[in-house]
């Protein structure tokens, strides 16, 4: 079963959401808010979850531009 086109674009405004509210919710004590971290056998990548988190949510205004298609604004009146 395919969604519709509205089903799609409220599915990637929750998605952007949540992205927004786990880039919103980190703090200095977070995962993807510290530096990265290597151990004995463990490596921690918090600089790479925030990009992947900054990358997610460019990829989402990029889809909703597409899905929203070329338009065009005519506005009329006085520049002042």
């Amino acid at each position: 079963m395919t969604k519709s086109q509205q089903e799609v674009i409220a599915d990637l405004l929750a998605r952007r959401d949540a992205v927004l509210a786990q880039l919103a919710g980190l703090s200095s004590t977070s995962v993807g808010a510290l530096p990265n971290t290597t151990g004995t056998g463990d490596h921690v990548d918090h600089t790479g979850l925030r990009q992947s988190l900054y990358r997610e949510l460019a990829e989402i205004d990029q889809l909703l531009e597409r899905i929203a298609g070329p338009h065009e604004a005519i506005s009329r009146g006085r520049l002042t």
